[in-house]
């Protein structure tokens, strides 16, 4: 037996600064971000089904479907919650991958509130929290929904208000895997003072301590870097390879986006208060 399609949107997001505090034992790296959602999003329509399966349908990826976070977010709900049920989910991407905006990680947790929900499978908040840890670092914030201030690796999220803003989005085409750029990352933490960083500074500054990974990995994005300054300054989000421009005069954000969109991969999106999905 087959239910109706239900259809949600899931957000991407940008950094508005991202500094690099520390480094763990276990060689994950500390961060102190604010993240900020913006209406740029991924359709998911979730059919349940009764036969207990989970099947990720008209996959468009380069990868199997099984090394999918959305797929791999709702075999963990399954066995978590035991439940019997299973689903059909099919999503059509507009969220550029591997662009540093959390795509896959707004699937993953846009997947676990959703499924939760439709299989009557009553988890907590702080549940689905830890069930997005497993799945990724990125995840427990799109499962908050809320603009925040984002620490350690992911998993101390502040929720903080952020002035509306538009966002001109340049998506190079190449992918910048996190990973390499973390490896490459060259920095001297104990010269950073995490507790003089300030939301304010974050929001207003937008530095980003992987930008000079990314550039030396990806020596062409200077070019981009370069073009992009003489409208604002120009920014990467997260690990790249995505680079913003911010405004806050909607007109201008799409004046900007009408003179890049000829020769780059261009998003015009906005900030926003919460997700479509929040759980808070």
């Amino acid at each position: 037996m087959y239910y109706q399609f239900h259809s949600v949107l899931s957000p991407a997001k940008l950094n508005l600064g991202l500094k690099v505090i520390g480094k763990r034992a276990d060689g994950y790296h500390l961060l102190k971000s604010v993240f900020c959602l913006i209406d740029l999003y991924d359709k998911i329509d979730i059919q349940i089904t009764l036969n207990g399966k989970v099947s990720l349908i008209e996959h468009q990826q380069a990868w199997f479907y099984q090394k999918d976070l959305a797929y791999k977010a709702a075999i963990l709900l399954q066995g978590y919650s035991g439940c019997s049920k299973g689903a059909n989910i099919k999503i059509k991407k507009v969220i550029p991958s591997g662009a540093g905006m959390g795509g896959g990680s707004s699937n993953a947790a846009t997947v676990l509130i959703i499924l939760n929900y439709l299989w009557e499978t009553g988890l907590t908040t702080n549940e689905l929290l830890k069930l997005g840890a497993q799945l990724g670092a990125d995840v427990p914030f799109f499962i908050r929904g809320q603009n925040s201030l984002v620490e350690g690796i992911g998993e101390i999220i502040t929720p903080i208000a952020i002035p509306q803003l538009y966002f001109v989005i340049i998506k190079p085409d190449f992918h910048a895997p996190t990973k390499d750029v973390f490896t490459a990352l060259e920095f001297n933490f104990e010269q950073d003072n995490a507790e003089k960083i300030s939301i304010e500074q974050l929001i207003t500054e937008k530095n980003n301590d992987l930008e000079a990974a990314a550039c030396k990995l990806y020596p062409q994005i200077n070019n981009i870097f370069s073009e992009l300054n003489q409208y604002g300054k120009a920014v990467m989000t997260g690990s790249g390879s995505s680079i913003y421009l911010s405004f806050t005069d909607k007109n201008l954000a799409k004046d900007v986006a009408n003179i890049l969109s000829p020769r780059y991969n261009t998003f015009l999106a906005a900030s926003l208060a919460v997700s479509p999905v929040a759980c808070d």
